[in-house]
């Protein structure tokens, strides 16, 4: 009893606390590795060893971080036009076609529809037309996104939803927080696309 709950515990801690929980795992991690390269090594320079790992450790941390503050920079201008970043896919269309693959784009909902502009890279570029979709009906089953079915969504943790709308059968997968509002919206009765 007392195993699941400590899980359940620091799972909240780390979606609490993302970024302490990195820097708290790559610290234990880099001790570990300081370890046992200079174990195997035998050498006894663990200064040495540390200053290389600091080394490639900034090598490899750098552009993640700026990735990190361009895809934050970018939820907050979503955030504050009440857009989402999401991903669509239509289940229906033919094979090869945009069946199995997933647009990423900006969500912009109104009650009972959906404005999808499909985008491109970490700041979401807008590329293409925007597609507005009449929302019939939000389907009550909600799913993670399986392995065999990520193809072009890169991001971790996201759900989906089938939305019925004016133009058929659509899949749309989004962060679990961003699909409650989306859903919400959705689900509150046919409009108008904006």
């Amino acid at each position: 009893m007392n195993g699941p709950r400590r899980n359940s515990a620091t799972k909240t801690w780390i979606r609490q606390h993302p970024y302490l929980a990195v820097v708290l795992g790559y610290a234990i991690f880099l001790v570990v590795v300081t370890t046992v390269v200079s174990l195997t090594n035998g050498s006894l320079d663990v200064a040495e060893i540390l200053f290389q790992a600091l080394m490639y450790s900034l090598v490899y941390w750098l552009p993640a971080f700026f990735q990190s503050r361009t895809v934050r920079r970018t939820k907050e201008r979503l955030d504050a036009h009440g857009q989402s970043k999401a991903y669509l896919r239509y289940p229906d269309a033919r094979p090869g076609s945009l069946s199995g693959t997933w647009n990423q784009g900006i969500a912009t909902p109104a009650e009972g529809s959906l404005r999808f502009q499909p985008a491109v890279y970490d700041n979401l570029e807008p590329s293409g037309r925007a597609t507005d979709f009449v929302v019939q009906e939000v389907l009550p089953e909600r799913r993670k996104v399986r392995r065999n079915e990520r193809k072009y969504l890169w991001d971790v943790g996201y759900e989906v939803v089938t939305l019925l709308t004016d133009k058929g059968r659509v899949q749309l997968a989004a962060s679990p927080e961003t699909l409650d509002s989306l859903v919400e919206l959705l689900a509150s009765g046919p409009g108008t696309p904006s």
